[in-house]
């Protein structure tokens, strides 16, 4: 049996009010979509802005370290003032054992005359004086200035890694190795890569940012530290730099990575290494700020798994 004019006519209708409401519920769900990156992207930003925070006070905990330490090694280098001491009266003099026992051996809580420890050093990676770490790379300096430097301050006429770091300037990036031959590869890989000259084309600026498209974690990066701290994570990569605002940015790497374009090359690196721990350990009994850091980081771990 053909359906009639008015049956073609409710199919119609009925089709159409089908459209709309698919229609009505792709609108409602891109909404929900555009509203749920909205918050991804400002996740994302809290969560640089509190990486960025904990860096700069692990920074400015590292600078005071270091100015305790010079301070330390000059109070040693100092002559020390006798007191009582010149006024000691030895009232009997001292009494050579006679017996041949007691020279052969000696009493370990007084060690014979002359007897000299020296402490073992590690030669191929020796902490100059003043120095926490074998070796320190500066990734952004003073003047876009960059380099691997084995000592913090001037050591026998030789620049310090302090010559061209200012950490009160947050574009500025430092890193410290726990070997030189680690901090020479990490180097030579970021300049390989042409970091250092896409950050010299021009001085940092608040619309300035970065795409990674091959790092160890590919993103969009609101500034330099980021960029170099996060994304490369102290070494090179495939990076784009754009001009605009983060939500931008995040849609060109978006863009990027729909094509293919964008690849993990190296595994996540620790944040820390070996001797950065063991400094940063006694620091947290001594400074001031050990509670707002904790809850700083509480925060930053949080964020990260939300966003992960």
């Amino acid at each position: 049996m053909n359906p009639t004019a008015s049956d073609r006519k409710a199919q119609r209708l009925e089709a159409i009010r089908k459209a709309m409401e698919q229609g009505e519920a792709l609108a409602s769900s891109q909404q929900a979509l555009v509203a749920h990156e909205i918050k991804r992207q400002e996740a994302e930003e809290h969560l640089v802005a509190l990486t960025e925070q904990v860096d700069a006070d692990v920074e400015d905990i590292a600078a005071h370290l270091a100015n305790v330490t010079i301070a330390t090694h000059e109070l040693k280098n100092l002559p020390s003032t006798p007191t009582r001491a010149r006024n000691l009266v030895v009232s009997t003099p001292p009494v050579t054992p006679t017996h041949r026992s007691a020279i052969n051996s000696p009493s370990p809580s007084r060690p014979p005359r002359g007897m000299t420890f020296v402490e073992e050093t590690d030669t191929k990676n020796p902490v100059t004086p003043g120095s926490r770490a074998p070796a320190y790379v500066v990734y952004s300096g003073k003047w876009n200035q960059h380099g691997v430097f084995y000592a913090w301050s001037r050591v026998k006429g030789l620049p310090g890694a302090q010559s061209i770091y200012d950490h009160s300037n947050h574009s500025h990036v430092i890193r410290s190795f726990s070997t030189r031959q680690l901090a020479e590869e990490f180097y030579e890989e970021f300049v390989d890569a042409g970091i250092p000259e896409l950050l010299a084309e021009q001085q940092p600026a608040d619309n300035e940012r970065f795409i990674v498209i091959e790092g160890v974690k590919p993103g969009a990066y609101k500034n330099r530290k980021s960029l170099i701290m996060d994304g490369l994570q102290y070494r090179g990569g495939v990076v784009y730099r754009f001009v605009g605002s983060q939500p931008g940015a995040w849609a060109k790497f978006n863009e990027l990575r729909a094509n293919g374009l964008t690849r993990n090359i190296h595994p996540p690196a620790r944040l820390f290494s070996c001797s950065d721990q063991c400094i940063l350990k006694p620091l947290m009994l001594l400074v001031p700020c050990y509670l707002s850091l904790v809850c700083i980081y509480t925060q930053y771990m949080y964020l990260r798994k939300v966003i992960c």
